[in-house]
């Protein structure tokens, strides 16, 4: 980030929340959170998120309108290979449009998945994030990519990427690196992490835990065991 900058996070799971904190603690001017579920684009609300659910409204298009046509100056990917496209609004039927593309980006990533009703379903758009992420970003903008994106992935919008100049960073967390800062912050009481606690769920819970979190029910954010909990004796 650099002071001033737009930053809108797409995905706004437990990643793309504490991404919005990081970015406004780096000097975000102004912070957008992209999702398709109410509750997560409520917590992303308290944080003073500008939000867009990408099931009412294009969110490349609102983008632009926001930054005058120029695009914002810097793009976090918080969402990664299990992105869902939108059901429904202005932004769907250019989704539809690649549901082929779509698909084959599936079987190259999930081959084996094995869907129980709603259980178990891979995201039925593995690049949505990426593509709307080079589409919104300002010429010469910058692109960090924090959700997890497989080797088996090949699919990447390169061409027009490298039309807009654009700086892509990407890679998994380097915790050594960052986790003792993190610490410190919590410890001074600069940053509060527990309004991103949405359960507490005991050991005993943990399968049920998952099933409503991959259903992505609302109100599912951030899950702590307690290993404790339940115990008996």
């Amino acid at each position: 980030m650099r002071r001033g900058d737009t930053v809108p996070v797409f995905g706004a799971g437990i990643v793309g929340q504490l991404a919005i904190a990081s970015a406004f603690r780096q000097g975000a001017g102004r912070v957008f959170s992209v999702d398709g579920i109410d509750t997560r684009l409520a917590q992303s609300l308290a944080q003073n998120a500008e939000v867009i659910d990408f099931n009412a409204e294009d969110p490349v298009n609102t983008l632009l309108d926001l930054t005058r046509g120029a695009g914002v100056d810097a793009v976090i990917d918080a969402v990664g290979v299990d992105a869902q496209r939108p059901q429904r609004g202005p932004a769907a039927p250019a989704a539809d449009e690649l549901a082929d593309e779509f698909a084959a980006e599936v079987q190259q990533v999930a081959p084996d998945a094995d869907p129980q009703g709603d259980q178990w379903v891979p995201g039925d758009a593995p690049t949505q994030a990426a593509r709307w992420g080079v589409e919104s970003v300002a010429k010469a903008g910058r692109i960090g990519i924090i959700g997890v994106y497989p080797p088996q992935l090949t699919s990447y919008p390169i061409g027009e990427a490298m039309n807009k100049n654009l700086t892509i960073r990407m890679g998994n967390c380097n915790h050594r690196a960052v986790t003792p800062q993190l610490v410190d912050l919590v410890a001074a009481g600069l940053f509060d992490p527990v309004p991103f606690i949405t359960q507490q769920v005991d050991v005993p819970d943990i399968i049920a835990a998952y099933r409503s979190f991959d259903r992505r029910e609302d109100g599912w954010i951030k899950t702590i065991v307690d290993a404790q909990g339940g115990a008996e004796g």
